[in-house]
């Protein structure tokens, strides 16, 4: 299983690399894209516990050029559909949220297969899968804010960096934690497991529907930023303030069932 997951971050390694290669940019819009990973991945690291894994974080960064392609296809099945109205709506959350859940499921079972013995575990896995994909995410948003911006590309790269930072910076991490939460739930051997896993991958891309769906009409009431920003980032603390609370219980059952079980003879 560890080939496949190797496997997979080769396939994104050169997806990544056709994305990128032909993508034009200048250096403040590069300047400022780094930048946005960095404060992005650096909170992240700060604010996430328990700390999210490495191999999550590239999975999800190398997964994001690779939904691309697949979220084109969508926006062909949508016109086809006469859904063209309902844009990033309709055609994002459903791609970007089975393959991060794909990269979680991956995750586990080679790295953490062991270690999954509560949902907050993998939810965990989860939310560094999506802190990847929001970092790679913001890239190509910002190179070409820089370029198309009419007051110039620093004020290009400032203000989209700004607003996509202000209204959802982890939101991708919070959908995936929500969706890792089912697996956890299953490798937890929670009973109906699979039926969990499939409701709260739902319940993830609703979220992201419903996130995409707010920003559409951001540009008739952009009061819209705001209310969009305040859900999300409530829902965000609220998150990492529940995982927190969970590690810590978890942790001192772990530590009394340590000290009920040791054998008496080699007690103080």
């Amino acid at each position: 299983m560890k080939n496949l997951y190797w496997l997979s971050i080769a396939f994104g390694l050169v997806v990544s690399g056709f994305f990128l290669a032909d993508r034009r940019f200048t250096e403040v819009g590069l300047i400022g894209a780094l930048i946005c990973v960095g404060l992005t991945l650096g909170l992240g690291f700060l604010w996430f516990r328990p700390r999210p894994v490495w191999q999550g974080i590239l999975w999800g960064a190398l997964a994001q050029p690779v939904v691309v392609s697949l979220n084109d296809q969508m926006v062909g099945i949508s016109n086809k559909l006469g859904l063209t109205h309902l844009d990033a709506a309709f055609y994002s959350p459903l791609p970007e949220e089975t393959i991060k859940l794909l990269g979680v499921v991956i995750i586990i079972i080679i790295a953490a297969f062991g270690n999954v013995k509560h949902p907050y575990q993998a939810a965990a896995i989860g939310m560094a899968v999506g802190l990847g994909f929001d970092a790679m995410e913001n890239v190509p948003f910002i190179l070409n804010a820089a370029i198309d911006n009419l007051d110039g590309d620093l004020w290009g790269a400032i203000i989209t960096g700004t607003g996509r930072l202000f209204t959802g910076a982890f939101s991708h991490a919070l959908y995936t934690g929500i969706a890792a939460w089912g697996v956890g739930k299953l490798y937890a051997g929670a009973r109906h497991g699979y039926w969990q896993v499939a409701g709260f991958w739902l319940a993830a891309i609703a979220l992201h529907t419903l996130f995409n769906g707010a920003t559409m009409i951001a540009g008739e009431w952009p009061a819209t930023i705001l209310v969009i920003a305040l859900i999300t980032w409530t829902l965000i603390i609220w998150g990492l303030r529940f995982m927190r609370k969970q590690d810590k219980t978890y942790a001192a059952q772990s530590s009394e069932n340590v000290l009920f079980t040791k054998d008496p003879e080699y007690s103080s």
